[in-house]
């Protein structure tokens, strides 16, 4: 198969780049060892995770993606804007962080098959920001300012895009 994807891609003037290619196991026989791959002659190296639209593909019976990557850009994000805001309205402040951070956080989110132990990760960081803007304390829930602003937590901002998602490739099939 991977042959055949080279020929095409050479008859329309494509080139692979191997290095920049991966092969990762997913279901039954993730623990065996298999054979190497190649494309174009070139060996392509198995890896036990890949990046893949800023999160982490990781190998397994199941696949799996790691969020980590995604919180990890999400609260420099956050900082950068928290650190320009000197005395800056707290729905303005919001509006910003939901302009440029959140959508950093929510990043493919609609293409990763998440758990929802990662969408609730994903929301507890959009409510430390929520926390930080309105000056509330870490045990203190925030769910009457989000929906008293008249806006959604990451849970319902994640379901909000896949069924955009959907709806969108409903309409064009």
């Amino acid at each position: 198969m991977l042959n055949t994807c080279y020929e095409v891609a050479c008859s329309v003037s494509l080139q692979f780049n191997v290095h920049k290619c991966h092969c990762l196991v997913v279901g039954k026989m993730y623990k065996f060892a298999i054979s190497p791959m190649s494309l174009a002659g070139q060996e392509i190296k198995w890896c036990d995770q890949v990046k893949y639209l800023g999160t982490y593909l990781a190998r397994g019976r199941a696949l799996k993606f790691h969020v980590n990557p995604l919180k990890r850009s999400f609260y420099p994000a956050c900082n950068s804007i928290f650190s320009h805001n000197d005395g800056m309205n707290g729905i303005v402040l919001l509006n910003l962080q939901e302009a440029y951070s959140l959508s950093v956080l929510m990043y493919a989110s609609p293409a990763l098959a998440l758990q929802s132990k990662q969408i609730n990760e994903l929301n507890a960081c959009w409510n430390n920001v929520i926390h930080r803007i309105f000056g509330y304390h870490r045990w203190e829930s925030v769910k009457a300012v989000i929906y008293g602003l008249g806006r959604l937590n990451a849970i319902y901002e994640i379901i909000a895009k896949n069924i955009k998602r959907f709806t969108f490739f409903d309409y064009c099939t």
